[in-house]
């Protein structure tokens, strides 16, 4: 019996592959505005049952060529935004008195306070629109710097009117026009927006389980988290997507609040163009077939279908994703 369920899914895994992602790309529905789409949610939506394209490693367009295979997105940060990403995965780490955004140890040569202000114009021009900034410290990059908490907290209160706090009963309505900052690092006088404790890089959903969420005023609530970044291969990592994606679906209200990843590399040298070929349109097809949320949703080459030459179907995925939500 179980060796039937292991090949149909398999043949199901082949087929929907073939089927999605072909080389003609569906053109935008009327009407839609990638730049302006939170603007159809309504205001007493809770925060965790929002649908949201994400962009992993998110201001890495900026890379030089040398290090291209630290490349994760083609689109810069306001380009992102037009195309309907909500959620910017950046690690910061503080090089030589600047806090810049790195993958690894190579720069994105763009600062973490300049990635803010192109949000904060984002928003300025869109008040109904809100943000999620998802912070790892590059430790690889500054030697675990001492001073990289201090100064992080200075450059997030530079923006404090625009911050929004991270509680149980988030809405839609009460993050309009704001910026929700979650830190995989804790620092002396935080959380600015809220801590995400116990991250998991797990394929295995139990493990997926047991993150949770810290709001400023110390409030917990239930975080799922699915980052496995490094699969054998992309089945193996297909699976762990759509476990989660159907976690998410059944889940009991008030359900968690969910970071499902499709981004990662196969092999020892990051490739990550050769995943996202792969896996974004197999989960453009599944999420665009369902009608559960998919909670916040982590794309390579979001917004951008084609790649170097290789369909990643990154646009379609991120339409997937907002078009969940109505």
């Amino acid at each position: 019996m179980i060796r039937s369920v292991v090949i149909a899914w398999s043949v199901l895994f082949v087929s929907l592959l073939a089927a999605a992602c072909s080389s003609d790309f569906e053109p935008d529905p009327p009407g839609w505005d990638g730049a302006a789409w939170m603007s159809r949610l309504d205001d007493d939506t809770p925060f965790a049952y929002v649908s949201i394209p994400g962009a992993h490693d998110a201001a890495t367009a900026g890379v030089t060529a040398w290090t291209q295979w630290t490349r994760t997105q083609d689109l810069d940060i306001a380009a992102l935004w037009n195309a309907g990403v909500r959620a910017f995965d950046l690690r910061p780490a503080l090089v030589d008195g600047v806090m810049g955004i790195y993958h690894d140890k190579y720069s994105a040569h763009i600062t973490l306070k300049e990635v803010l202000l192109s949000l904060t114009r984002e928003l300025s021009r869109h008040p109904e629109e809100f943000a999620i900034v998802l912070i790892r410290h590059e430790r690889e990059a500054d030697g675990d710097n001492p001073a990289w908490g201090t100064t992080f907290l200075q450059i997030m209160d530079s923006f404090t009117d625009r911050m929004a706090s991270w509680r149980p009963d988030l809405t839609v309505g009460a993050m309009r026009g704001k910026i929700l900052v979650l830190s995989r690092n804790s620092y002396e006088g935080g959380p600015v927006g809220g801590y995400i404790e116990r991250w998991s890089h797990s394929k295995d959903l139990p493990d997926q389980q047991g993150a949770s969420l810290i709001g400023p005023d110390g409030a917990h609530g239930p975080l799922w988290v699915q980052d496995y970044y490094n699969p054998d291969d992309a089945e193996t990592k297909w699976d762990a997507i759509r476990r989660l994606l159907d976690a998410t679906a059944t889940s009991q209200h008030p359900g968690p609040v969910v970071i499902n990843h499709a981004s990662g590399y196969l092999g020892s040298l990051p490739n990550y163009r050769k995943l996202a070929r792969e896996i974004n349109p197999l989960a453009a097809k599944y999420i665009s077939q369902c009608s559960s949320v998919t909670g916040i949703f982590m794309i390579d080459f979001a917004g951008v279908d084609i790649s170097k030459g290789i369909k990643v179907c990154g646009r379609e995925l991120v339409r997937a994703v907002v078009e969940n939500n109505f």
